[in-house]
């Protein structure tokens, strides 16, 4: 009897242990799966949000480099505005192949098919509207220029559209990962109750692993969350992150009459840095910069670099409208001061563009565009200064 008892025992101990065992191996196995499950979709909705990024700043650029060139009145300028200009458009073909070359939803596919029918039909009179201003003479281009940037603007919202739809993916990909591994866990533990005494030690073992790997998944969303609204290179506030907080703040100057200010942030002369002493420097020196610019602005100002040189300041809850030179006079002093990086002495000035806040119906982009142009506006009036708009 003891014999019969102890093959019984050994049985059910062996049986359990297999269930136990199959169980545990299956549960891995699933949570591997929706880690490369997460992993490819965030990894494919990043490559497209790459590519739609550089669509949106080839959009822009060649906006920004058309109203430079009907204002510009040396020939030779003009036409290496020209050359940008279809240097950016040769850049917009490249990321839209490369976002058509990967795994796109219908959703994206609808909104894609959409931009290639405004491309297709506003394109050819962006080229002409270049074309023409490389022949003609010193005209009044104000009509066509305002309808070409209102063509560039749809475009635009176009992207964005993507841009947002991309991000909500994301959003929906992780939501979905943690959904799946909240069901592993639980039907895992139902199984641990019913064999708790007999696989009590390698329960605790599949607690831990899965503690781990639930940690693992909330750090990597946190990575994906902040690589998603912050500049890699600074640690500023990327520009997806800048439009949602400007329109919210154009939305209150509009409804509670409260000042505030945009700037751009154009440094000056910084190529040669580059040129000279290589792009490493050239990045620690655009880190410390950000560095210097957050210390002379609030916490609750909004600092973010666009791409290069540029960068974009958003002052909220001024006091008056005048608060807004005063940041600027601190940052011409703070952005013109000698820095030492590798031994090397390095000093730079800006040229800032201001658009005060008012209860005019602006967009995020048109408020950016317009400190842009004062950025300009300031440059070509021999920079290290600031310019109102």
């Amino acid at each position: 009897m003891q014999d019969a008892n102890s093959k019984i025992y050994s049985l059910g101990f062996f049986f359990l242990f297999l269930v136990f065992a199959a169980s545990s191996y299956h549960s891995y196995d699933l949570f591997s799966k929706s880690r490369e499950n997460l992993n490819d979709a965030t990894l494919n909705n990043d490559l497209q949000l790459s590519s739609v990024l550089k669509m949106r700043v080839a959009v822009r650029e060649r906006a920004i480099i058309l109203w430079h060139m009907t204002l510009e009145e040396d020939f030779f300028d003009r036409d290496e505005l020209f050359e940008k200009f279809y240097h950016y458009g040769a850049e917009y073909k490249k990321a839209r192949e490369q976002f058509l070359n990967l795994d796109n939803s219908s959703d994206e596919a609808s909104l894609f098919k959409a931009l290639d029918l405004e491309t297709t039909a506003r394109a050819p009179v962006l080229r002409a509207f270049a074309d023409r201003l490389m022949v003609e003479g010193d005209e009044d281009y104000t009509d066509e220029l305002n309808g070409t940037l209102t063509d560039q603007i749809v475009v635009a919202q176009i992207l964005d559209k993507l841009i947002a739809l991309q991000q909500h993916q994301n959003n929906l990909a992780r939501k979905s990962s943690e959904k799946e591994i909240e069901d592993i866990l639980s039907n895992q533990i139902q199984i641990m109750i019913l064999i708790f005494f007999f696989g009590f030690i390698f329960a605790g073992f599949v607690i831990n692993s899965s503690v781990r790997q639930r940690k693992e998944l909330e750090l990597a969303n946190k990575k994906l969350e902040i690589q998603a609204s912050h500049d890699s290179l600074t640690g500023l506030v990327n520009r997806g992150y800048l439009l949602k907080q400007l329109e919210m703040l154009l939305a209150n100057v509009q409804r509670h009459k409260r000042n505030g200010a945009v700037m751009f942030i154009d440094l000056d002369d910084f190529k040669p840095i580059n040129d000279n002493y290589g792009h490493r420097v050239g990045d620690q020196y655009l880190k410390l910069l950000s560095d210097e610019m957050l210390k002379v602005i609030r916490q609750t100002d909004i600092l973010s670099r666009l791409g290069g040189d540029e960068f974009i300041l958003v002052l909220t809850d001024l006091e008056s409208k005048e608060d807004s030179l005063i940041v600027a006079e601190k940052l011409l002093e703070t952005l013109s001061n000698e820095y030492v990086i590798n031994n090397l002495i390095l000093q730079t000035s800006a040229s800032i563009g201001i658009y005060q806040l008012n209860d005019a119906q602006v967009s995020a982009e048109e408020a950016i565009i317009l400190a842009d142009q004062a950025m300009y506006k300031a440059k070509k009036s021999g920079k290290n200064q600031y310019s109102l708009i």
